[in-house]
């Protein structure tokens, strides 16, 4: 997986959403990830947690 900014990007071999932090090409963290397998209310609110941060 290609991780160029900060934001959501969908982990396919985890099953996972992933919420990355890009400070630099050499510093990228991963601050959240939340499950595949979550009630969709569930992915939703952690989605809007996430890029509130974005903001």
């Amino acid at each position: 997986m290609l991780i160029h900014k900060s934001g959501v990007y969908r982990n396919i071999h985890e099953k996972r959403y992933e919420y990355w932090v890009v400070k630099s090409e050499e510093l990228k963290v991963m601050a959240s990830w939340i499950s595949w397998d979550l009630p969709q209310d569930a992915i939703d609110k952690w989605m809007n947690e996430v890029t509130d941060i974005e903001s």
